[in-house]
């Protein structure tokens, strides 16, 4: 009868020789090198595009700021390539404080409406005594 826990044994030792040659050869090391050096790409361009647009959004903001400041400073006088955009952030200024008033009367008739709730509760509470 044969031994077959040696075969088998020998047959696994025999597989991991030839895992570890392998391993061992330029090919699958190369392999390695190409695979990480590529990952170590994509972490590096996913990270300065991140950097970038952080970047862009903070030049975003200082040319929003620069835009600000030259509007408030030449408010009352325009200059002639600024007018039609000068009126427009009038325009939209004198819409912002239409609406900026009706929210203050919403704001206000829900106080008085929970006033007037609390109101009506409490003598709601004086006749039950």
């Amino acid at each position: 009868m044969a031994n077959y826990t040696s075969m088998i044994k020998g047959t696994i030792r025999a597989i991991g020789n030839k895992a570890k040659s392998i391993a061992e050869t330029d090919a699958v090391r190369d392999a390695y090198d190409r695979s990480t050096t590529t990952a170590r790409c994509y972490a590096n361009i996913a990270k300065l595009n991140v950097l970038i647009n952080g970047e862009l959004e903070d030049q975003q903001k200082v040319f929003n700021e620069i835009g600000r400041l030259y509007y408030e400073l030449n408010r009352g006088n325009s200059p002639e390539h600024f007018e039609e955009l000068f009126s427009k952030v009038s325009e939209m200024d004198e819409k912002i404080e239409v609406m900026r008033e009706e929210l203050a009367a919403a704001k206000a008739a829900i106080e008085a409406s929970r006033s007037g709730a609390l109101e009506y509760k409490s003598e709601d509470n004086d006749n039950d005594e």
